[in-house]
Parts: structure tokens; C-alpha cells; sequence
């Protein structure tokens, strides 16, 4: 049997990309790319003596479709051996990771135990169970719930003897999540087994008394509802006893209501922003969509603070978002919120031309149409201007009008008279075009300010590693050589920036937010298309201005973001380099001996990847 690495491909479809983590001992699981389907997968590669089993399993839960499970989409072996099963990718955080974070509290629970409830209701339907349900088989992917291993896990787990039909086995491991996710004690079957990885983070049991019964909820969780208690003292009463619930259908009814699945109190990583309206074409999408605002990570752990930095305080969220997005700001300007163009009259930009003459497919940015909407048309909000010989709507675009009665008709040919009007309409046609040449000409030439003329793009840079411009440090005093000042961080200014038109695009407002001492705001740049910043220029720089000049040994950079390349420099742009690196979620970087200096530099040489193109969201920077 060959073995498998990154780059290979199973059954001439699915290349492996890297190697992803998995609780089940006889199974390695892999991140894919599905090359016919051109879609994300998730591929596990099965071993031992039940891989055919597993097989089996997974081939029936195929036909089973609801949103909560993640489903199956193949299954098989290859030439070389390889016993496979491909799903759905894995979304979400697993109720491990959250009560790892913080117990849930009665109503959440409730909810997501529901929810999972309801999609083992829809499985059993079509004869399919899971058997295997434990912490790491329930997700939690912003609103949604979603169950894992459908098929797979229950495969893999048939060589250890289990009590109980699998209705009943589900039924159980429902009750048992609740119980785990208000208490952080596993009351359900022993996650010591053979099939669990002996690597896995195990939950603690849940304490028994003398009778063998599960200890009650409500001795551990203050106030829960009594019908939940009675809930979990049925289905863990003493061993061999029938009181509880025999199936997912049982357990859904006792839940009933639950709210909806929003956030666990102690995790607001999970909140979900409100969903966009129409994306609208703008200048944005010249880099990739700037008009989606980035997707923040949960905020984990505490990072460093300085004692005599402020922090923000709460406050000024935009509408439309909800308030865990604290400082982010929606600007119709940067997204292209603005009236969209409609399409040119008769007379317009040729097939296989956009309506301003350029070409379609080949790449080339979106340019603002927001010029076109102030010249030519009405703004909204304005009434509509029609020319005073049509009614409303009367214009169809064929170059005719259109009619009351909803027909279209060319306009009537005068009639013949005594004079022959053909040199005056010539006249006034020529007339006309002359004066319009003139007013376009004015238009391009003296756009508004908040309007970017059609034309190619010519970004400049107000500064680079090495050259001259602000925040170089060529003229600023040399700081001692010692000093006892702790670093904090007063102000701090981009170079490097991009501007397009006398607008900086990228985001010099939003910098304070790199150093606010709230890893929940963050930086962000343009998105690009690609990591060398779509190719107009090379680098970016935050340069960070100290109180005064300190000693530092270690800058930490937290992310939303990882990868890309980053430099540290000691001052401004063309200073020295210190330390270099990629990004990660925290980037630390210990400097070989104390730096002094008023200011150090984060250089970014290329863009990390987000999920829409390519640009930095940087959390959180700690000096010291």
C-alpha cells in the first residue's frame, strides 16, 4: 500500500492538502479539493479490522440529508488499498473546545442538544443511527449546530460492545451532551475505549452515588428546570433500569421549546453578524470585495498590557452590526455603497465590452461607476429627470420609446413638407456632439471629490522599505543607549499606504485599533487578489510611535490571519531588521538583545490569505 502525503490524489479526484485533527484511532483525516466538483472536502482514510464496517455505515448514512448533519458524499477503496470516506468540510467549534472556554448555561444547551436532536430524528427516519455521539462529534458553526460522523464514527466504534438498541444508544449520548455541556462531567458511555485516540482530551466522569446512578443535575446547576433534571435522572438512573428516553424522537419532545442557537455567554467569538444586503460594484472590487467586512476569530486568552495604556472604551457601533463587533465601521465610500448604474442607452460599448468600453473577463479592476451615476444619471433620492417629450418610462432601450399600453414603438418619421429639414437636424446633431464632447471632457477632468474618474489606475506609494518620506527615522535624534522606560505605544501611522486619486485605501483610520488593548477590534487592510498586494506596490508599514524611548525584547502580533511575511524595524521605513517571520494567530518574536528605541516598525512584505483574497487583520500588537 503507497503511502499518502500533501499533493496526492485518491481515486483521481481528491487531492489531499494537509492533515487535519481526528478523535478516532484507526482513521486520519485530511483537508481536500475535490477536482471534479471543484469544491472543499474533508477525506478519512479508515484502517483495522472494522474499516469495512465503517465503510458500510457510511454508504447508508449517504442517503440521510438534513443541514445539521455533515453529510456524506463517497466512500470506498482504491487501487492501492486505501479504504476512504469523504464528507462535507468540518465548520465550527466542538462542544469540547466550548466548555473547554466556559460551561453553557441551561437555555443554550437546551438548544444545541435540540438541534442535534432533531437531525438524529431525521437519520433514524431513514434507518440510519449514529451510536458514537460524544463531545467531539457536535459543532457549533455561528447559529448552526452541527453533528459529525454519521456513519464513520458508529463504523468504528461497532467492535466494542455497546448496551442498548442504537435508537436507545443515541437517545442516551443526547442527554449526555446536555449534561456535559452544564457541567464539564461526561455521564455517557467510556470514552476509554479502543476505537478514541489515545491522544484525545478526555472529559472527566460524571460522580456516581452508591447505587451506580449519575449524579443529579440539579445538585450541580443551580435553578435548572426540573423537567430537565427529570430528564437526565431517567436516562442515567441505575444501571439496567428502562425509564429513559428509548430514542432521539423522546429526547427532541422533552427539549421542546428551545430558543435559538445564538452564543454561549462566555464565548462572543460566536456572534454572527447581521446578514449584508446586495453587494453593490464599487472601486472595492478592484481588490477582491473590500465590500465584505472580515469575519473576526474568537478572542482567546489575555495578552499583555502596559499599565499606563488607556483602553477604548465600548461604544460607536455602526447600525447593521451587532454590538460584538465593537469598533467596526460599514463606509459606503470604501464598499461602494452607492446608486447602482443603469445600463447605457442605444449606442452604448460594443459585445464583449463593459458599459464603459473595457474589456469583459480579462481580469482588469471594476472601476467606480459612481461617476456615471452623478453625471448621467439621477443620484438616489433625486427625482427622475426624463426628456420633456416622453412621458416617464416612455424610454425603451432599443432606442424607441416605450408606450403607456406596454408596447414598444420606433418614433414616427416627420412628414414630408416643403423644406427639406435635413441640414438643420445635421446642424443641431453636430451642435450637440460638439457640446457634449465639451461637458464629458469638463466631467473627467474635474471630477468631485468624492468621485474616481474612469481611468487606468495609477496607485502611488508614499513610502518604502529603504526610501525616503515620513516616518523614515533619517532626522530623528538617535534615543540612548539604556534606559529604564517600559514601551507604550502612543500613536502609530501607516506607510507604504496605497492611494488612488488622493484616497488612501487602506484604512489608516482603523490603526489605533492594532494597539487598543481589545483583541476583539482589529486592523485590517485592503483586500487584494493577490499576496503581493495585487501587484501595486510592494510593502506595507505600521510604523508604532512610543511615549518615549524603551528598551523592548519582544513583539507579540496577534491575528485573524495567519500566514504571509512580516519584518520588525527597529524606527521607520529603511530601519533596521530586527526579527522576520510569517504571521500566526499569536506571533511572538524575541529579539537576541534589548532594543532601544522611539519606534519600531511591523513590515509587511506579503499579505496573509483570508477567505475572500488576501489582506492582514491584525488584532493586537504588545511590546515589551
Amino acid at each position: 500500500m503507497s503511502t499518502v502525503e500533501p499533493g496526492s490524489v485518491l481515486v483521481e479526484r481528491y487531492r489531499l492538502s494537509q492533515q487535519v485533527s481526528t478523535d478516532l484511532a484507526a482513521a486520519t483525516a485530511w483537508d481536500a479539493h475535490d477536482l471534479t466538483l471543484d469544491r472543499g472536502v474533508r477525506v478519512t482514510l479508515v484502517t483495522g479490522p472494522y474499516a469495512g464496517d465503517a465503510i458500510d455505515s457510511a454508504r447508508r448514512a449517504a442517503l440521510v440529508t438534513d443541514p445539521r448533519l455533515v453529510r456524506v458524499l463517497d466512500a470506498g477503496s482504491d487501487s492501492d488499498g486505501h479504504k476512504y470516506i469523504v464528507t462535507e468540510p468540518h465548520t465550527g467549534t466542538t462542544l469540547t473546545e466550548i466548555v473547554s472556554s466556559g460551561l453553557v448555561d441551561e437555555q443554550q444547551a437546551r438548544a444545541i442538544v435540540g438541534e442535534a436532536a432533531s437531525a438524529l430524528t431525521v437519520a433514524r427516519a431513514r434507518g440510519v443511527h449514529h451510536t458514537a455521539l460524544r463531545p467531539e462529534a457536535v459543532r457549533v458553526d455561528g447559529y448552526e449546530v452541527l453533528v459529525t460522523g454519521l456513519g464513520l464514527d458508529g463504523g468504528l466504534a461497532s467492535g466494542d460492545t455497546l448496551n442498548g438498541t442504537p435508537a436507545q444508544l443515541d437517545a442516551q449520548g443526547l442527554v449526555a451532551l446536555l449534561y456535559y455541556a452544564m457541567t464539564a462531567r461526561w455521564p455517557g458511555q467510556d470514552l476509554e475505549a479502543d476505537w478514541i485516540a489515545k491522544d484525545t482530551l478526555i472529559p472527566l466522569p460524571a460522580q456516581l452515588d452508591d447505587s451506580g446512578a449519575v449524579a443529579p443535575l440539579s445538585t450541580l446547576v443551580p435553578h435548572v428546570d426540573t423537567d430537565i433534571d427529570a430528564l437526565v435522572s431517567r436516562a442515567f438512573n441505575a444501571p439496567g433500569s428502562t425509564d429513559g428516553p428509548m430514542n432521539p424522537d423522546e429526547v427532541t419532545t422533552a427539549l421542546t421549546p428551545w430558543g435559538e442557537v445564538s452564543v454561549v455567554a462566555s464565548l462572543p467569538g460566536f456572534v454572527r453578524p447581521e446578514p449584508e444586503g446586495p453587494r453593490r460594484q464599487s472601486i472595492a472590487d478592484a481588490f477582491g470585495g473590500e465590500g465584505t467586512p472580515p469575519v473576526r476569530r474568537p478572542v482567546t486568552g489575555r495578552i499583555a498590557r502596559n499599565d499606563e495604556t488607556m483602553a477604548m472604551g465600548a461604544g460607536n457601533v455602526p447600525a447593521g452590526y451587532p454590538e460584538p463587533q465593537n469598533d467596526y465601521t460599514y463606509e459606503p465610500q470604501a464598499y461602494g455603497g452607492h446608486t447602482p448604474v443603469p445600463p447605457p442607452p442605444h449606442g452604448g460599448a460594443p459585445s464583449g465590452y463593459d458599459q464603459f468600453g473595457q474589456p469583459v473577463g480579462q481580469g482588469q479592476p471594476a472601476y467606480d461607476q459612481s461617476q456615471y451615476a452623478q453625471a448621467q444619471y439621477p443620484q438616489e433620492g433625486a427625482p427622475q429627470q426624463y426628456p420633456p417629450q416622453y412621458a416617464p418610462g416612455g424610454y425603451g432601450s432599443n432606442g424607441g420609446y416605450h408606450e403607456q399600453d406596454g408596447g414598444f414603438a420606433t418614433q414616427p418619421a416627420p412628414k414630408r413638407g416643403g423644406v427639406n429639414p435635413t441640414p438643420i437636424v445635421l446642424g443641431l446633431v453636430g451642435v450637440a456632439v460638439v457640446a457634449g464632447l465639451i461637458w464629458a471632457i469638463n466631467a473627467v477632468l474635474s471630477p468631485t471629490p468624492d468621485v474616481i474618474a474612469d481611468a487606468s489606475p495609477s496607485p502611488t506609494v508614499s513610502a518604502s522599505a529603504g526610501g525616503e518620506g515620513e516616518g523614515d527615522g533619517s532626522t530623528a535624534p538617535s534615543p540612548p543607549a539604556q534606559t529604564e522606560a517600559r514601551p507604550v505605544i502612543d500613536s502609530a501611522a501607516l506607510l507604504g499606504t496605497l492611494d488612488w486619486e488622493g484616497e488612501t485605501l487602506d484604512h489608516p483610520e482603523k490603526v489605533e485599533l492594532a494597539y487598543d488593548t481589545d483583541p476583539a477590534t482589529f486592523y485590517y487592510t485592503t483586500t487584494y487578489q493577490q499576496a503581493a498586494f495585487g501587484g501595486f506596490k510592494d510593502s506595507l508599514g505600521m510604523e508604532l510611535r512610543l511615549r518615549e524611548p524603551a528598551s523592548v525584547t519582544k513583539v507579540e502580533l496577534m491575528t485573524n490571519t495567519p500566514g504571509g511575511k512580516v519584518q520588525i524595524l527597529k524606527g521607520g521605513a529603511g530601519g533596521e531588521v530586527l526579527a522576520e517571520g510569517t504571521f500566526s494567530e499569536t506571533t511572538t518574536f524575541e529579539l537576541t538583545e534589548p532594543v532601544v528605541s522611539d519606534s519600531f516598525t511591523i513590515w509587511v512584505t506579503e499579505l496573509p490569505q483570508a477567505s475572500d483574497g488576501f489582506r492582514l487583520e491584525l488584532n493586537e500588537v504588545v511590546l515589551s
